[in-house]
């Protein structure tokens, strides 16, 4: 019997980044020994754009696509609900992208080819590409772009840009994303840490690729010091998940802050933007760090800027 892959992105008043995404999907390439379903989550109880785009398409789509709305707003609820409705269908394996992602064609055959070769039990990543815009400077690339690896690397977490997910572990360890802080971002990395430290097995794969497109709201250095701020308030939740004290954790923050700010400065005389950007967005992640050892939380995602 074939496995059963569901496709599952989560959307919240981004019709048209979703109408790529779908679009991508309807030309993929199908791994021969799988089933394929598409589930929609609707992160806005308002206006349910994502929702209406999916039933102008559902007719000609060439693959089963449910929608459903989850009220609750948030990005952990609505994956959460990608949980329940992929236990619901009885699926194999629950594969995440982003709504403003669209895929290769060959994306899905790689993935799950790839999983099945390493035994069909672990998480499998798969490749972000992105692309910037002609406007901004060459140097932001490095900003937007992750340590490169190889295929076979073990992870210690990863997101659910491009992800493929053994619906078997979700059930034995009882994972969830965490809801406590539903605009922060980072809900994810925190999953994926604690399936790793509960002895799951995270593996990397080059080949399967997804691309996205950066729109200039994002490119720029207000939105990045705003992220990486966020990014380290989740770094103080992954770091007490470890174990770690609030001691330690702060003074931790506190030397990474002297370090980057050092360097920022030395950056900025030296070279300028090009040069200080890097350690200023580590001194923000350091500053968030700090800030989430004693409980702050970030709304990040509660507004949907592009």
């Amino acid at each position: 019997m074939p496995s059963l892959l569901d496709i599952c992105i989560c959307t919240c008043k981004r019709p048209n980044q979703l109408r790529g995404a779908l679009q991508s999907l309807a030309v993929l390439q199908l791994p021969p020994d799988a089933a394929v379903t598409v589930t929609v989550v609707d992160n806005d109880p308002d206006g349910r754009e994502g929702a209406q785009l999916v039933e102008s398409l559902a007719d000609g789509f060439p693959l089963p696509i449910l929608c459903v709305l989850e009220e609750r707003r948030g990005i952990p609820y609505a994956r959460n609900r990608c949980i329940r409705e992929a236990q619901r269908k009885g699926a194999d394996y629950l594969v995440f992208i982003d709504d403003d992602e669209w895929v290769a064609r060959d994306w899905l055959i790689r993935l799950f080819g790839y999983a099945q070769a390493i035994g069909g039990h672990s998480v499998v990543s798969g490749s972000v590409v992105r692309q910037l815009p002609d406007s901004v400077p060459e140097f932001y690339s490095g900003f937007f772009s992750r340590k490169r690896r190889e295929t076979g690397d073990r992870l210690n977490y990863c997101a659910t840009n491009n992800v493929l997910v053994p619906m078997q572990a979700i059930r034995a360890l009882g994972l969830r994303f965490d809801e406590r802080d539903p605009f922060g971002g980072g809900e994810d990395v925190l999953f994926f840490t604690e399936y790793s430290a509960r002895g799951g097995e995270i593996v990397h794969c080059v080949e399967a690729r997804v691309y996205e497109a950066v729109p200039e709201c994002r490119a720029n250095m207000r939105w990045l010091s705003r992220r990486k701020y966020s990014a380290g308030i989740t770094l103080a939740k992954q770091k007490r998940a470890s174990g770690r004290s609030h001691f330690s954790i702060l003074m931790s923050a506190v030397f990474q802050f002297l370090m980057a700010g050092v360097s920022c400065i030395l950056g900025l005389v030296l070279g300028g933007r090009r040069l200080g950007s890097r350690p200023w967005l580590r001194l923000c992640r350091s500053v968030g760090m700090a800030c989430g050892v004693f409980g702050a939380r970030s709304d990040f995602y509660r507004i949907v800027d592009c």
